[in-house]
């Protein structure tokens, strides 16, 4: 049978093109890279070399099989990549979210059900989610609305309010609802990456966005800048309001969402347990 050792041992030789260079790069001695050629060409019984008294090298033989090796350590590689990422799947959850609310609870839930798996989250467009999905890059998804497709199954699982959270200053501060209109043209501090919420902020052309990539920091700015900023209902359950901040509830429909968690059907028994639970 053929050792996978000795398939490297003749790839380095046609690479270093002496037994020498060979030997040494592969950190062996000479007579075992001798030996281990020898011992390949009896088990495949045929000659690989031309020998003559000063001199080894590959003879047309020999060139075919070191491309055919290559082929063979190249698919081998792939394999043990495909074996580990296969590996990887059966034990972990991937979840693909559209707004960062949906994704802390989901995530919640799921660590909390799944105790021996691993949970791994990420923000994206509804069209990737639903891509990947398909194509098991993810087991479940989170969208702000029913999928209509013979494949997925959607269960609602829970709806976000946004706010605006305003200075005790600021000259709106006393209305007990606002609209997006009416903010419209100031400076306001928001996230990053909140994924489907994007469509609020696009609805306010007047007004300054001062993004902030990191949450330490846009938690400091709220406490102390007088900027209004964005918070919603989950956010106020886990955080609570905002210090030295009154949150007035935006009138707009867009500033209210319905989340689906969505999963392939056929997957359904798999995750018959976990999707009962979901809404307790």
């Amino acid at each position: 049978m053929i050792e996978f050792e000795q398939l490297i041992h003749l790839i380095a030789f046609d690479r270093y093109k002496t037994l020498s260079l060979a030997a040494k790069e592969l950190h062996i001695s000479q007579p075992v890279l001798t030996r281990s050629m020898q011992k390949l060409e009896e088990t495949l019984d045929i000659t690989l070399f031309e020998r003559t008294k000063n001199r080894i090298s590959l003879n047309e033989t020999g060139l075919l099989a070191v491309e055919l090796f290559k082929r063979i350590i190249s698919d081998t590689k792939n394999m043990k990549i495909q074996l580990k990422e296969f590996n990887r799947k059966q034990h972990t959850i991937s979840i693909g979210t559209c707004a960062p609310a949906p994704q802390t609870y989901l995530n919640q839930k799921v660590s909390r059900f799944y105790l021996d798996k691993t949970v791994s989250s990420e923000i994206r467009d509804i069209n990737i989610l639903i891509d990947g999905l398909k194509d098991h890059t993810y087991t479940f998804i989170v969208t702000p609305y029913e999928i209509e497709d013979e494949d997925i199954e959607c269960i609602m699982f829970m709806e976000e309010q946004l706010y605006f959270s305003l200075p005790y200053e600021h000259p709106l501060v006393h209305k007990k609802s606002i609209s997006l209109k009416e903010m419209d043209g100031e400076k306001i501090l928001l996230m990053s990456n909140i994924g489907f919420w994007n469509q609020v902020p696009k609805k306010m052309p007047n007004t300054k966005f001062l993004i902030q990539e990191d949450r330490s920091i846009f938690y400091d700015l709220i406490e102390l800048s007088s900027l209004p900023s964005f918070t919603s209902d989950f956010t106020m359950k886990y955080d609570g309001i905002p210090p030295n901040r009154v949150v007035i509830p935006i009138t707009d429909s867009e500033a209210h969402a319905t989340f689906y968690c969505c999963y392939l059907k056929d997957k359904e028994a798999q995750f018959k347990g976990f999707l009962y639970t979901l809404n307790q």
